[in-house]
């Protein structure tokens, strides 16, 4: 399965590029998948991808070191993030975990 997120990863830092929801969309905030956006843009187009495979992934919006809000996709405890080319283990990553969103639109908070 490793492999599989790789190459997904890899797909999607092929064609992204970093481009805010205002600059695109002229709004805040716009979740739509696309390798052209935003954090949010970049774990949905992932999240489409893995799902072609089989594979269930879940959003977890989470605080970067800076502080931000930032989303990511979570498998297995492996993240798939716009910010590093490489899957990596979320114990490995310097975010605050705060919410994660299941495939069916549910968001839960994460247990601290």
């Amino acid at each position: 399965m490793l492999k599989a997120l790789q190459a997904v990863l890899d797909d999607a830092h092929g064609g992204h590029a970093y481009v805010t929801d205002k600059e695109k969309h002229g709004m805040p905030e716009d979740w739509r998948p696309e390798l052209i956006g935003d954090c949010d843009s970049f774990a949905l187009w992932c999240r489409e991808q893995l799902e072609q495979l089989g594979i269930q992934p879940d959003l977890v919006f989470c605080r970067t070191e800076t502080g931000g809000g930032h989303l990511v996709l979570h498998v297995d405890g492996w993240i798939l993030d716009n910010r590093h080319k490489w899957v990596m283990r979320q114990e490995d990553l310097p975010y605050i975990w705060l919410k994660i969103g299941k495939p069916d639109g549910t968001w839960y908070a994460v247990a601290s």
